[in-house]
């Protein structure tokens, strides 16, 4: 168990480093940024070929979680209130830990594209350093390369 271990350390620290003090903006931005996650998640999953109805909500879903992370990203006027840092830290574990579970089910290999990703952030780093946008989302520097997630996509064990 001591690649998942590494790879999970590996991510923290890259955000350790991009974000030592993390402020109310980070947090503002951090959280847009994994809503919009969703977001592409949803519109990945195939609502296009689904009847109307299941279509409609598909389809409003996409559009609200977008408009929303697009809101937190770039409105620095926004709170994000916490109002149990308890529950807070157990939505995000259970957020974790549903997400591995989908990617099983899909038979996907989350740890191995997991790593490939860490090693693709790390490469937006320029001299050790993160590289913002204006937004204040990290940005992909001259040496970034994408993660190519092609050999962890696997077989669909529902085929």
């Amino acid at each position: 168990m001591n690649q998942p271990t590494n790879t999970v350390k590996q991510i923290k620290s890259w955000f350790e480093q991009a974000m030592p003090a993390p402020s109310v903006d980070n947090q503002r931005v951090q959280v847009g940024v994994h809503f919009e996650e969703v977001a592409e998640m949803i519109e990945v999953l195939g609502y296009k070929d689904n009847p109307d109805q299941h279509r409609m909500l598909f389809e409003t879903s996409h559009k609200v979680m977008t408009r929303f992370a697009t809101h937190l990203k770039t409105n620095k006027e926004f709170a994000l209130v916490t109002t149990d840092r308890l529950e807070m830290l157990d939505a995000l574990c259970d957020q974790i830990v549903t997400a591995i579970g989908s990617a099983h089910t899909f038979g996907f290999d989350i740890l191995g594209a997991l790593q490939e990703v860490a090693n693709s952030n790390d490469s937006k780093y320029v001299d050790g350093k993160p590289v913002w946008n204006e937004h204040g989302k990290i940005a992909k520097g001259p040496n970034y390369f994408r993660a190519n997630l092609a050999p962890f996509v696997g077989v669909d064990p529902t085929i």
